[in-house]
């Protein structure tokens, strides 16, 4: 009978024993070194994750046998298997006089705000080849979770293409030349000496003699009274030997050409506007710039006549001495009857003031050709589109650049239209939003067609930022990147691109695009957040006192600055800030009592007086 029941005896015998050896491991387990990094928990990009080091006592292991380190996250009414760190007894021979030590990262997936509140578990547990295990209580190791990663905020900034239209008062030259004989600075005008002496002749018999085409010209525009800034007019003569003598015959040509011009002005009653308006004479004497452009622009001389007169004009000698060279060219009679009487003339040259309508005639032609009153081409595209930047309302932008696109169909006209769309979208919630941001895409799409510019990736980003689809953003980026132009807009896309890139976690990409993003403050905010989220306390808080320097009103400056000091163990700068923040928005009192990067001041009265 006893012989029967010995293997029953060896094997209770024998589990005694196993169950004795797990037991003993548990209990000097009691004695392990554990660390985590960071606790509490934090969120970063889409994951959650920590560091966690594990150092068992000496001789803890058993032969055959293991000790596993098992991890749970413990949130709403779920419990997530995130992990183990299994000790087997053959991994650590020298565990005897050696501590078994080991590192792991883990990782979960973020899935919902559920999970903000919840608990890592763990729990240790001692097996054997069999499996058989013994395990201890399952205890609450750290909180989770640390949202700060979730204050990046939004920037949905549109660009305009240039209308192209200059609203500021613009002169244009306009040019009339008078040709004087040689050696004269007597100016050739039809009626001018007969009625400035007041003589009036009697019409028997008398041919009308019509006046020279550029008398005309400069007759129609003094009597058309425009706006005129200055009047220039340069004298200059020709190189024959007589009128090099005669240094004085340029600036008489000049002054000739002025007398007739005030003259004319008095005829007309231009009275106190004259004034306004400056003459500058000018002379140009012995230069041979006027005479080889002349020369350039003939058909008269030949290849080779040019060639051998632009060798005498740039080759030694005095100004007289070159024009004796000349007259030895077999090509001389060509140069006196031909280009010589081109150089005898004063040039002028009146800066006048080009007509324009007003801003409210624009506006107002504008808003009819929106609404059909008007047709498209009654003002040109450039006002078209200037029209739509004097009205704050975005319904009637929307309208005229409507308009734009079917008098032009250009990308500007889409891109604006694009854009206006957006900033609407900016305005509206909902199923609203969603509708006027595809409307936005559809006309930037269009635009992009025409034409790929910056500013309609600039645009597109947005568009995809405001959906919240991050691989479209990194295309819009992609693409910008490889073209040239709109320094603005392209900033706009390294700023969006930030954006997205510090919701991955990905901080390094991200502080790079906000290095070279918009220079304003949501960009800066977002990059002082970012370094801290890269654990650059001192540099965040730094990028954030700049922007708190300059008078800013968001309350989140002052908060992510008390969380950078919270960090750093700053308690004072730590209330300090939270205080600020909280004076500028009082619902982050609830914030930061729930807030786990303020855990260890809790009960700290400078906590709870930054909050009161």
């Amino acid at each position: 009978m006893i012989q029967k029941n010995l293997p029953v005896i060896a094997l209770m015998a024998s589990l005694l024993l196993e169950g004795c050896a797990l037991n003993s491991m548990l209990k000097k387990a009691q004695q392990q070194k554990l660390t985590i990094e960071p606790s509490p928990l934090e969120l970063h990009g889409d994951s959650v994750k920590f560091n966690f080091s594990a150092e068992l006592p000496p001789k803890m292991l058993k032969k055959g046998k293991a000790y596993t380190l098992n991890f749970h996250y413990k949130y709403s009414d779920q419990k997530l298997p995130v992990g183990q760190l299994k000790f087997n007894y053959l991994d650590f021979p020298e565990q005897k006089t050696q501590a078994p030590k080991m590192n792991k990262v883990f990782a979960f997936a973020y899935k919902s705000s559920t999970m903000d509140k919840g608990d890592l578990t763990l729990q240790g547990s001692a097996s054997n080849q069999n499996d058989k295990a013994k395990s201890s209580p399952e205890i609450n190791y750290a909180k989770g979770l640390v949202l700060t990663s979730q204050l990046i905020q939004d920037d949905y900034i549109t660009v305009l293409a240039n209308h192209g239209y200059n609203p500021e008062p613009e002169f244009f030259p306009v040019t009339v030349n008078f040709y004087f004989d040689q050696g004269s600075a007597d100016l050739k005008v039809k009626g001018f000496t007969e009625e400035k002496k007041g003589k009036k002749k009697s019409g028997k018999g008398k041919k009308e003699v019509k006046k020279p085409a550029n008398q005309m010209a400069l007759d129609a525009y003094i009597a058309s009274k425009n706006a005129t800034r200055t009047v220039t007019i340069t004298g200059m003569h020709s190189p024959e030997g007589r009128e090099v003598k005669n240094t004085m015959l340029s600036d008489l040509r000049a002054k000739a050409i002025e007398k007739y011009y005030r003259a004319m002005m008095k005829r007309l009653n231009y009275g106190k506007k004259a004034d306004s308006i400056e003459f500058v004479t000018k002379s140009l004497v012995q230069n041979w710039v006027p005479m080889k452009d002349t020369l350039a622009l003939d058909t008269n001389l030949t290849a080779d006549e040019k060639a051998s007169v632009m060798a005498v004009l740039n080759g030694p000698g005095t100004y007289v001495e070159q024009e004796k060279e000349l007259e030895k060219l077999p090509c001389f009679p060509k140069l006196l009857f031909k280009i010589y009487p081109k150089l005898r003339l004063g040039q002028t040259e009146i800066l006048t003031l080009k007509p324009k309508k007003t801003n409210a005639q624009i506006s107002l032609l504008a808003k009819t050709i929106s609404e059909g009153g008007k047709p498209t081409d009654t003002l040109s595209d450039k006002e078209l589109s200037y029209a739509a930047t004097l009205t704050p309302i975005l319904a009637e932008k929307e309208a005229i650049y409507q308009a734009a696109t079917k008098k032009n169909d250009s990308w500007q006209a889409h891109n604006n239209l694009g854009a206006v769309r957006l900033e609407m979208a900016k305005k509206a919630s909902g199923d609203q939003r969603m509708a006027l941001v595809e409307k936005a895409i559809t006309n930037l799409e269009i635009a992009r067609a025409r034409m790929e510019t910056p500013e309609v990736y600039a645009n597109l980003s947005t568009a995809y930022l405001l959906k919240g689809n991050r691989e479209k953003i990194d295309e819009c980026s992609a693409k910008c990147q490889s073209l040239s132009g709109n320094s603005e807009a392209k900033r706009i896309v390294n700023s969006n691109k930030g954006i997205i890139d510090a919701r991955r976690g990905n901080y390094v990409s991200a502080l790079n695009m906000f290095n070279n993003g918009l220079e304003e403050p949501n960009t800066l905010f977002n990059k002082g957040l970012t370094l801290i989220l890269k654990k650059q306390y001192a540099a965040g808080y730094a990028t954030l006192e700049e922007l708190a320097a300059t008078g800013s009103k968001n309350a989140m400056v002052f908060y992510v600055q008390a969380i950078a000091a919270a960090r750093q163990n700053k308690e004072s700068e730590m209330a300090a800030k939270l205080k600020k923040a909280v004076s500028l928005n009082p619902d982050l009192k609830s914030k930061a009592v729930n807030d786990l990067e303020f855990l260890n001041f809790y009960s700290k009265p400078a906590f709870t007086g930054a909050i009161q």
